[in-house]
């Protein structure tokens, strides 16, 4: 029975990547410059440095903490669209109102000036103090400058 060296070499990678673990470790050292930086690397300038004690993670852990990172950022997204779609919600709500209010505001508008009413205000008695020409004429005007202010 002869093998193809190309299934040969594939059976002992797969061996090799799957079966046995590698632990192929650099050392990591830290210290600190005469100008009182901080360093890491492989290799120390002096014997001043200090060996750092790397944890080794499994890949279950591995997997976990991608996960974990993953869900972080899944809420993270989800209160950004939630924050989002309240913000655009208030928004219509307030053109909403402003509509209805510059509504409203016309209607008022149209019906001072059509005029054929007789129009009042209420005194600090509580009675009515009817309005004359020039302050139903004054009264208008504020409301159209209000209006042309605050609804065009």
């Amino acid at each position: 029975m002869t093998f193809n060296m190309k299934w040969i070499f594939a059976i002992l990678l797969i061996l090799v990547t799957v079966w046995l673990p590698l632990n192929i470790h650099a050392e990591v050292y830290k210290w600190v410059d005469e100008h009182g930086f901080t360093h890491y690397g492989e290799k120390p300038p002096d014997a001043n440095a200090q060996k750092i004690q790397i944890r080794e993670i499994t890949v279950d852990e591995s997997i976990e903490i991608h996960n974990q990172q993953r869900e972080k950022l899944l809420r993270i997204y989800e209160e950004e669209r939630n924050l989002k779609k309240e913000e655009k919600l208030k928004a219509e709500k307030l053109k909403a109102e402003k509509e209805q209010h510059c509504q409203n505001l016309e209607n008022e508008l149209i019906k001072y000036q059509q005029g054929g009413f007789v129009y009042y205000d209420l005194d600090e008695k509580g009675e009515r103090k009817y309005l004359s020409e020039a302050e139903l004429s004054a009264h208008i005007s504020k409301l159209q400058k209000y209006y042309d202010k605050n609804c065009k």
